[in-house]
C-alpha cells in the first residue's frame, strides 16, 4: 500500500494535511504495540505507530519476561538481543518467615518455583528494564521502510465511522503540530487502560480493586544477588528480582495508608522494611536518596467482554488489566502483539482482509488472558489478609505445591505461557494426598501434550 499526502491546508487556525492510508494503525508505542508493529513490519506491511509520550512515564511498567514471550521474540529474530540485556532466573525462591512480637524473623518455610521443570526452548524467566526493551523492538521495527512511527503524536478521535457495518474509516491525528486525515485497513488500540480505541468500540471496563498496594523501586545490588526472592511473614511481603548491571527491582505489599505513614517516617523505614529481610542489601538500598523514586502502585483487574469491534482490536491492557503479582501483564501485552500480528499477516498474505477473522485473535488471546488474569488474581489473593492462620493456610499450599510434581508443573506451566493444564477435582485430591500419589507415566504423556502447538496458537491455518 502506498502513501497518499496531499498538501496542507490552513483550516481555523491550524493546519490539517489531507490523507494519509496504511494497512494497520496502531494507537500506543508499548512493548503490546511495538511488538505487532515488528510483526507486521517484517510482513511487508505498511504501519503506523502513533505513541504519545516523548518521554518515558514514571509509571512502573513489568519487567518480568515468561518462557512463552522469549519463544516469541525468537521467532522474531530478536532474542539475542534481549537475551543479552536480560537476567536469568530459572527459579523463584520463596521463603515464609515466623515473625514474633519484637518483629525478629525466622525461615519457617523454603519453597523454589522451577521454570527447569518446563520442557521449553526457555526453560526460564528474565527480567529486562521495560524501557530497554521497548528500545529493542523499536529498532527492530525501523529497519523495514514500512514502519513509521509518530512520537509524540496524540490520537484525537475517528473522524468516519460506518456504524451499519461496525467500520472505522478514517481517524485525526495530531502530529508535529497539524491535524492529519489517517486511513487504514484496521486500527488496533494499544494504548493502555484508557483506551480511546475501547471507548469508540463501546465496551464496557469491569474493574476488581484490592485492600492493598505496593512500593516498588530499583536499586544496586551486590554483584552475588543473583537469585529471584520472594519473602513473607503473616504482614509483610517483600520480592526482590535481580536485573542487569548489578541492579535489583524491589517489591513491597503495603495496606493502604501506610504509603503516607512511611514517608511521614521517613527512608530509614523504606531501608529497614528490605534490610530485615535481606541484610546483604545493607548499603546499597541506601543509594535510594528521596521518595521520588519509589513509585507507589495501586493494583486493579479489568477484562473485557469483547477484543474486536469490525476492523478495531485491542490488545494489552486496553484489553485486560492483570494483578502484577505473578508479573504477567506485560507477557500477556506481548503475546497479544504476536498473534495478532501472525493473524494480520496471513489476511494480508491471503488477500483476505476481512474482518470476521480477527475473531481467531479473540478466541485465543481471550481465554488465555482470562485464564492467567484469574490465576494472578488468586496469587494475590493469598497475600491479602495480615493474619497468622492465613500464612498457615498459604505454607501448607505451597508445601502441597512444591511436594506433588503435577501440581509444581501445572503451576509453572500456566504461568510460564507455552501451555495450559487445567485445574481439576483430581488436584483436590493431589493437593491433599501423599506425595507419592500420581501415576509417573499419565503425568510423563501427559505433560507435552498440554504445550501449545501452532494449532492451538494459530488456528485459522
Amino acid at each position: 500500500m502506498h502513501e497518499t499526502q496531499l498538501p496542507s491546508m490552513p483550516m481555523l487556525g491550524r493546519t490539517v494535511v489531507a490523507l494519509n492510508t496504511y494497512d494497520v494503525v496502531i494507537i500506543g508505542g508499548g512493548v503490546g504495540g511495538l511488538t505487532l508493529s515488528v510483526k507486521l513490519a517484517q510482513a511487508n506491511l505498511k504501519v503506523l505507530v502513533v505513541e504519545r509520550e516523548k518521554q518515558p512515564g514514571k509509571i512502573y511498567k513489568g519487567e518480568l519476561l515468561q518462557p512463552k514471550s522469549l519463544q516469541g521474540f525468537q521467532l522474531m529474530g530478536i532474542s539475542q538481543e534481549v537475551l543479552s540485556e536480560s537476567f536469568s532466573l530459572p527459579k523463584i525462591h520463596t521463603y515464609e518467615m515466623n515473625k514474633n512480637k519484637n518483629g525478629e524473623l525466622e525461615e519457617a518455610l523454603y519453597i523454589p518455583l522451577d521454570y527447569l521443570r518446563l520442557p521449553a526452548p526457555f526453560a526460564e524467566a528474565r527480567m529486562i528494564p521495560h524501557e530497554t526493551l521497548k528500545k529493542i523492538l523499536l529498532d527492530k521495527a525501523k529497519e523495514f521502510s514500512g514502519f513509521h512511527y509518530w512520537n509524540p503524536a496524540t490520537f484525537h478521535s475517528f473522524s468516519e465511522i460506518d456504524e451499519q457495518n461496525n467500520e472505522f474509516k478514517r481517524a485525526k491525528v495530531k502530529y508535529e503540530k497539524k491535524e492529519i486525515d489517517i486511513e487504514a485497513k484496521f486500527f488496533v488500540g494499544a494504548e493502555g487502560r484508557a483506551s480511546i480505541i475501547r471507548k469508540a468500540m463501546g465496551e464496557v471496563v469491569t474493574t476488581t480493586k484490592y485492600n492493598h498496594q505496593f512500593l516498588t523501586v530499583t536499586f544496586p545490588r551486590p554483584s552475588d544477588f543473583t537469585e529471584a526472592r520472594m519473602y513473607a511473614t503473616h504482614e509483610d511481603f517483600i520480592g526482590l528480582f535481580p536485573l542487569p548491571n548489578n541492579k535489583i527491582r524491589s517489591v513491597m505489599l503495603i495496606k493502604p495508608g501506610d504509603y503516607k505513614l512511611m514517608k511521614n517516617e521517613g527512608l530509614e523505614t523504606f531501608y529497614d522494611s528490605i534490610t530485615k529481610f535481606e541484610p546483604s542489601l545493607k548499603g546499597y538500598v541506601q543509594e535510594i536518596k528521596s521518595w521520588k523514586e519509589i513509585q507507589l502502585m495501586i493494583p486493579i483487574r479489568h477484562n473485557i467482554k469483547q477484543y474486536v469491534k469490525g476492523n478495531a482490536v485491542i490488545l494489552g491492557d486496553a484489553a485486560h488489566s492483570v494483578h502484577p503479582m505473578a508479573g504477567e501483564g506485560m507477557n500477556l501485552a506481548i503475546q497479544d502483539g504476536m498473534v495478532l500480528g501472525e493473524l494480520l499477516d496471513w489476511m494480508f498474505s491471503n488477500d483476505n482482509t476481512d474482518p470476521k477473522h480477527l475473531r481467531y485473535y479473540e478466541k485465543v488471546r481471550k481465554n488465555r488472558s482470562d485464564r492467567i488474569s484469574r490465576l494472578s488474581h488468586l496469587s494475590a489473593m493469598a497475600y491479602t489478609w495480615n493474619f497468622r492462620w492465613y500464612q498457615k493456610l498459604r505454607m501448607f499450599g505451597l508445601k502441597r505445591l512444591e511436594r506433588n510434581p503435577i501440581l509444581h508443573y501445572k503451576h509453572m506451566l500456566n504461568i510460564s505461557g507455552i501451555g495450559w493444564w487445567p485445574y481439576t477435582v483430581l488436584d483436590g485430591l493431589r493437593f491433599l494426598g501423599p506425595r507419592w500419589a500420581y501415576s509417573k507415566k499419565t503425568f510423563a504423556r501427559k505433560k507435552n501434550n498440554v504445550i501449545f502447538q501452532n494449532k492451538h496458537d494459530h488456528p485459522w491455518k
